[in-house]
């Protein structure tokens, strides 16, 4: 089954200055993530953009169905952004335990080898995951062997903020 991650109905296009990502918590469940450039309360990620790049933020969760080859869901991160040459997937948290960035690692893993099994990655020129926490915004992971095995697994550079700037 081939999975399209780039499907028009799960997209939105901005060149705003600054935007937040947001993931409204259950229920109801299984809305996807959005972009909001007016209520920064609501906020998960904040995305700087001081060239007014366009960018395509595209929901996953809760939008792309991904279905493992046993039938059941995947685990999938919130939302991808891309422009230019450059590639971005966002797992969104909003928690105060530390345990969250494991699962948000897993949820990366598993929807970037989904995408590398349906979408070359040879235009990329900058590959990077965020694990994004409101509560937690400059959390610093500090687990270099962690985020080395990311990159050797996913050829991903990982992040664990909650400022993405768009350069």
């Amino acid at each position: 089954m081939v999975i399209n991650f780039f499907e028009p109905n799960c997209q939105t296009i901005t060149k705003a200055v600054e935007f937040g990502l947001c993931d409204d918590p259950p229920p109801p469940y299984n809305v996807p993530a959005y972009i909001d450039a007016g209520n920064p309360s609501k906020w998960i990620a904040v995305v700087k953009n001081k060239n007014q790049t366009s960018v395509t933020f595209t929901a996953i969760d809760g939008c792309i169905m991904i279905k493992r080859p046993n039938g059941e869901d995947s685990k999938r991160c919130d939302a991808m952004l891309t422009y230019e040459n450059k590639i971005i997937f966002v797992e969104l948290k909003e928690s105060i335990r530390d345990n969250s960035f494991d699962g948000g690692i897993g949820q990366l893993i598993e929807t970037i080898d989904f995408f590398k099994q349906n979408h070359p990655l040879n235009q990329y020129q900058q590959k990077t995951a965020y694990i994004a926490n409101s509560l937690k915004p400059n959390f610093q992971f500090g687990n270099k062997t962690t985020i080395d095995k990311f990159k050797k697994r996913t050829g991903f550079i990982l992040r664990t903020k909650n400022e993405i700037l768009v350069s």
